[in-house]
């Protein structure tokens, strides 16, 4: 899903060799309960139940999570994406999180490409944890 969404960085993930077993696990199986606050979490899981694919949405979720914090990632280094993505930034709005998996979910969005530190265009990447990652969020779109 991701790799369909946003490659630039899908791909800078895959480099840095960010798996998404490193944060995607606790996300999924707590419904990001470890993520947001009490009150925003009761937005989320509404949007969760009230959502016609239920839980597919949760993944549209992760997804916007992540492209949310696409600069970031993309100019971070291994370290850097571990601690934004196993601590997700607090300051997150909530509501452009469901405003961004929705548009995922409708296939609406539209990105624009970021610059890496050195700016140079991100390679395709054929590595494991590029195989890994795509296969993850792959198989859980075709469930």
């Amino acid at each position: 899903m991701l790799k369909a969404n946003d490659l630039q960085l899908y791909q800078a993930l895959s480099e840095r060799n960010i798996k998404p077993q490193f944060f995607s696990f606790r996300w999924i199986t707590l419904l990001l309960s470890q993520e947001f606050l009490y009150p925003e979490i009761q937005r989320l899981w509404d949007s969760f139940f009230a959502d016609t694919e239920r839980f597919h949405f949760l993944l549209y979720f992760c997804c916007a999570m992540l492209i949310a914090q696409r600069t970031r990632l993309i100019n971070g280094d291994f370290i850097d994406n571990m601690k934004v993505l196993q601590r997700y930034p607090i300051e997150t709005d909530i509501y452009e999180l469901l405003q961004l998996a929705c548009q995922i979910r409708d296939g609406k969005l539209i990105l624009q490409s970021v610059p890496t530190k050195d700016n140079k265009p991100m390679a395709p990447s054929n590595s494991v944890g590029a195989k890994i990652l795509g296969s993850l969020f792959s198989r859980a779109r075709n469930r």
